[in-house]
This record gives structure tokens, sequence and C-alpha cells, in this order.
């Protein structure tokens, strides 16, 4: 195996470990990919995780604009007085 070729096969595999492990804390160095272009064996492998993070970045940027809404409408709601019981409508 070539130097190139085993350098690509760790930068996917690192890839691919920080897609599987999304809800944990991963520490990486900053990317420095290997010199050269991916060796045509992995290219398919290389769409695949690039796929992938396409789709993860997506699912995070509709769950950010998601909470955004939420924290908007409950800063509409008005606060009222501690001691009286307050009723939130919503479903009308």
């Amino acid at each position: 195996m070539s130097e190139n070729l085993a350098a690509w096969l760790a930068v996917l595999d690192d890839f691919e470990r920080a897609l599987d492990a999304a809800d944990e804390q991963v520490s990486f160095e900053p990317f420095q990919p290997p010199p050269g272009p991916p060796p045509a064996e992995i290219v398919e492998r290389a769409r695949m995780v690039l796929a992938r993070q396409q789709a993860m970045i997506n699912g995070l940027v509709l769950s950010r604009a998601n909470v955004a809404r939420e924290l908007a409408a409950l800063r509409r709601v008005p606060s009222g007085r501690e001691d009286a019981p307050a009723y939130l409508d919503v479903e009308g």
C-alpha cells in the first residue's frame, strides 16, 4: 500500500469516526489533506463520506432553525406575576 493511499484511508477513517460519534465530543487536529489527490480506489468511499457529512450539516441547520423558532416563541410569552397562575394556550 502506498503512503498516499494509507494517508487518505486514515483521513477517511477519521471522518467516519467523527460522523459515527456525532453526539460525542471528538477533538481533531486541524485538517491537513495528504499531498496529492485521493487515489482512484477510494474516490467512491470519499464521496459517500462527503454525502454523510452534508446530510449531517443539513440536519444541524434544520435543528438550529427549529430551536431558534422555539426560542423566539418563548420570548413572546408574557411574564406574569409570580404569585398568579399562568396558562399558555398552545392549541388556540
